[in-house]
């Protein structure tokens, strides 16, 4: 019997205790009733608006830095001087020698030509 006393007990203090738990339940659900909950966007919307802004302001900077490259890139050169002149000194004295050569093998046949005239005036004499 004595066990029984204490089961008792024991499931007398959890059924006190439960009904505790059960009324401080209750008393938060009548504060949550009473509490209004105001839907309100009016921050949400500054927030959004204020990005917005941001990004406007950041595109219009993206364009503006966009539109100096596209001028730099029309202003742009593709070869740089120096290399331009090089190259045309280059041709220019290669061409001068290709001239100076082919008059010189003119001037060498015309010489052959000579020689061999006098050699055959000079057989010729003979």
């Amino acid at each position: 019997m004595k066990r029984m006393d204490e089961i008792m007990e024991l499931l007398t203090d959890e059924i006190n205790g439960f009904q505790k738990s059960i009324e401080k339940l209750e008393g938060l659900s009548k504060n949550l009733n009473e509490v209004k909950v105001k839907a309100d966007t009016s921050n949400m919307e500054y927030h959004l608006k204020e990005h917005l802004r941001d990004q406007e302001r950041v595109r219009s900077q993206n364009q503006r830095t966009l539109n100096e490259i596209d001028q730099k890139l029309k202003l742009a050169k593709l070869i740089p001087k120096w290399l331009l002149v090089l190259v045309l000194s280059i041709i220019l004295i290669l061409s001068m020698l290709v001239a100076y050569l082919g008059f010189w093998v003119i001037q060498s046949k015309n010489e052959i030509t000579t020689f061999e005239k006098r050699k055959v005036e000079i057989k010729n004499q003979k």
